[in-house]
Parts: structure tokens; C-alpha cells; sequence
């Protein structure tokens, strides 16, 4: 076995093990105890390990994820992961972002009272390398790139690829499996 057929056997089984780790939590019986804003936390991290951002952005030290709108207890459970390992990068939080200064950020967590509140604020985050990331209804159909849905007693997610494509960004393959419905597929 070369050095190279190792290291991908390697990474494989992290992923395995870090899908396997997500989906016990996720599953109502393993884990009732984790309130729900923790496992969205959980996804928002591990979808960062699951994107590649452009290479200008690729290069630099850390992802910031920014929550913005009224997501105190999501913004709070984020800050769990506040300073760990997440690709080769360090994963910083930032809370109470305002939609205007999104353009700062890696990841865009949007969230306010009104669902349609959560589409208004997706026409303040750039165009280019900004991953949105919410649970307002609609979200994925209102242009939003992953959508955390709740099915029964599970969270699941939905991805747009069109939204993913048009901001250079690219999920996984191994993302995209796990992804509950994929959006209209990038021409």
C-alpha cells in the first residue's frame, strides 16, 4: 500500500467516523439529551470541514462563522467549537453579526423570527466564497446554499448546488450524500 492509498484510507475513516459520531447524535433515541441548537452547532461545524472554499480563500488561517439575526442560542452553541481544528484551519465564532458586514465571513448562520426575514438577509451576503447556512422554512428555495430541516424527530439537510456553485464554493461528495434533498442541479 503506497504512502498516498494510506493517507486517503486515513482520511476515509475520520469521515466515517466523524458521519458515524454526527448521525448517533442526530438519531432522537442516542442522544435525547442534546438540546436541538447544539446539533445545529454540529452541523455548522462539520459542514465546514466538507466545503472547499476558492483558493484565496482556501489559504488563510481560519473560518469565521458569523451568526447573524436572533440565533442567540445557536450563537451560543457555536462557541463550543470556538478555537478547534476544522480543515487545517482554526474555527472562529463571531455572534451578532449584521447582514451588512457578512462579506467578513466563511460561513453565514442566518436566522430571525420571520422566515422571510431570513430570505431578506440573504441579499446582504456577497456573492463569492460565503456559505449560508439556516433553518428558516424555505431557506434552500429562497436562494439559500444548506438548509438544517427538522424530519420527524431527526435534523436533517438540504443543499442547493446552484446557490453553492454561484458563490465558488463546492460541497463534498461525501456532504452531498448525507444531504436529505439536493437542489436544482448547476448547468
Amino acid at each position: 500500500m503506497t504512502l498516498r492509498t494510506r493517507t486517503r484510507a486515513r482520511r476515509c475513516l475520520r469521515w466515517v467516523g466523524t458521519v458515524g459520531a454526527l448521525l448517533c447524535a442526530l438519531a432522537g433515541q442516542a442522544q435525547p439529551h442534546l438540546p436541538e441548537e447544539q446539533l445545529k452547532a454540529a452541523f455548522v461545524f462539520n459542514f465546514a470541514k466538507y466545503i472547499e472554499w476558492p483558493a484565496e480563500e482556501g489559504s488563510l488561517a481560519q473560518i469565521v462563522a458569523c451568526v447573524s439575526g436572533d440565533a442567540s442560542a445557536i450563537g451560543d452553541a457555536l462557541g463550543a467549537f470556538h478555537g478547534r481544528a476544522v480543515a487545517g484551519r482554526t474555527f472562529h465564532v463571531r455572534r451578532h453579526v449584521q447582514p451588512e458586514e457578512l462579506d467578513r465571513c466563511h460561513i453565514a448562520v442566518l436566522s430571525d423570527s420571520s422566515d422571510r426575514g431570513v430570505v431578506a438577509a440573504l441579499k446582504h451576503v456577497p456573492a463569492q466564497a460565503v456559505l449560508t447556512v439556516s433553518d428558516a422554512d424555505g431557506f434552500v428555495d429562497g436562494g439559500g446554499m444548506i438548509g438544517i430541516v427538522r424530519n420527524g424527530d431527526r435534523l436533517q439537510f438540504d443543499i442547493n448546488q446552484a446557490a453553492l456553485q454561484r458563490a465558488n464554493l463546492k460541497a463534498s461528495s461525501q456532504l452531498l450524500k448525507l444531504a436529505r434533498n439536493l437542489g436544482a442541479r448547476p448547468r
